[in-house]
């Protein structure tokens, strides 16, 4: 296996080296896929026939979007994964795409990378130029401009005169926070210099204007298009009441204890406003260990309720998730010798709220997802934790009146089996509940979908 993948890399450097533009398109052609509006990819794509094709770079990152975006007939949604984004520009920077994103944006002639950058510049402008013609490409999109794998791309379609349009996804901020701040200097280093970008909400769009990222013109609030038919379905009141459980179900949506919600490695830079964020605080270990010896007791004294861990599926893959096991496994609980706990990383979110009773999360917009379903939601932000400083970056600090707030592991205990008996959530915390939901998505109604095919077709213009 081994020798076989050293012969493929001297056949790519030989590509990279020959400066065999069409067949290196050719390659990639083979890794590019057509979204389906069931979710699936297919190979062999279907006939343009005059729809606008949408070329989705980085596809593992769009979380529903692209086949919603695919049930547009006028759409053909097409999509590649970022490893193979990089196949040819391995080569180019010496055998990995290790090249960070301020020296992609910033390298001058007579730094040590910038030969390689115009190099990869030349390279992959030639190839795309090919690619784009072959597929009838009309505009490609990200979720991010922070992932450099992706700007080559971007950069490059734009000098073809392809538009590039960010579909951009992180929306949980609010000002004055350090969140907030945070994101308004890291956007500051940038320029824009795609078409358009489409946000969330206004928050999204003021911390690109304020920055200076983006002219505000280029920028438009619509919305997330993964919400709209889970909020059809949440409006529409005999869905929910016809839906037949024959057992009752709490879900916790999974947080790793080392997020920087409670702290972070290194020093502060120098006038840094938020120097508390640099000490990490040290009950978030067993905050984390409180919460789920709390749910495996339960799950043993209740057999009768399905206990459901819904991670994703990347928080399994580093090191709070062996935490997380060492949990599991100091209490001698496993998850194989029972059949009313489970983890999900896989399962449908929106799915899961409805068919849930009672709900838990913590720094993720599943909160206020699950809060408007009428469920009851915990925050497990103990008490301990809600003194320190760290607790003035958790989101959902100065809403906590329309959620269920555990103290501490006992509580959280008590208030999961007793909102499993009484799930009643008010009309007026059910309508506040609303309003910071929509601050964070724009819309109640599940129309975003519609604005987004406008957006897109108007910077698009008279491309096809």
């Amino acid at each position: 296996m081994k020798v076989i993948r050293n012969l493929l890399k001297k056949f790519i450097l030989l590509i990279v080296k020959k400066k065999y533009y069409y067949i290196s398109a050719l390659i990639l052609r083979l890794f590019i896929r057509e979204r389906l509006a069931n979710g699936k990819n297919k190979i062999v794509f279907s006939r343009s026939n005059n729809r606008v094709t949408i070329l989705a770079l980085d596809a593992d990152r769009y979380r529903g979007d692209l086949e919603i975006l695919a049930s547009v007939s006028e759409y053909r949604v097409l999509n590649i994964r970022q490893k193979w984004q990089v196949l040819f520009l391995n080569q180019i920077y010496g055998g990995i795409y290790n090249i960070s994103l301020d020296c992609r944006y910033n390298s001058i002639s007579g730094d040590k990378s910038y030969k390689d950058i115009v190099l990869a510049k030349e390279f992959t402008n030639q190839v795309l130029g090919r690619l784009f013609s072959i597929m009838s490409v009309n505009c490609v999109t990200t979720v991010n401009y922070r992932y450099v794998e992706d700007l080559d791309w971007t950069l490059g379609a734009v000098e073809l005169g392809i538009p590039y349009i960010m579909l951009y996804r992180e929306c949980l901020v609010h000002k004055g926070n350090r969140f907030y701040d945070d994101l308004i200097n890291r956007h500051s280093k940038y320029k824009f210099h795609g078409s358009h970008i489409i946000v969330h909400n206004q928050t999204c769009k003021s911390m690109f204007v304020e920055s200076n990222y983006c002219k505000e013109e280029n920028i438009s609030v619509i919305g997330a298009l993964r919400m709209d038919k889970y909020l059809k379905e949440i409006n529409n009141i005999n869905i929910i009441n016809n839906k037949i459980k024959k057992r009752k179900r709490f879900v916790l949506f999974y947080f790793p204890y080392d997020m920087s919600l409670f702290g972070k490695n290194g020093n502060p830079p120098r006038n840094y406003k938020y120097k508390y964020a640099f000490s990490i605080w040290e009950g978030r270990k067993k905050l984390f260990k409180d919460i789920h010896t709390a749910i495996v007791e339960l799950a043993i004294e209740n057999p009768e309720i399905d206990f459901v861990i819904k991670p994703k599926d990347i928080m399994m893959k580093v090191k709070s998730w062996g935490f997380y096991n060492q949990v599991l496994y100091e209490k001698g609980f496993n998850i194989n010798n029972v059949s009313n706990y489970s983890v999900e990383p896989y399962a449908n979110v929106h799915n899961l709220i409805l068919g849930s009773d009672v709900i838990c999360a913590l720094q993720s917009s599943t909160v206020i997802e699950s809060a408007i379903s009428g469920k009851p939601v915990i925050l497990p932000v103990f008490t301990k934790y809600r003194k320190t400083d760290n607790f003035n970056d958790f989101t959902w600090k100065n809403y906590l009146d329309i959620f269920n707030v555990a103290n501490d592991k006992g509580h959280l205990k008590k208030l999961i089996m007793h909102l499993m008996e009484n799930q009643y959530v008010g009309d007026d915390i059910l309508n506040k509940r609303k309003k910071v939901f929509k601050s964070f998505f724009n819309d109640t109604r599940g129309e975003s979908l519609y604005k987004y095919v406008k957006t897109i077709n108007n910077v698009i213009g008279n491309r096809l």
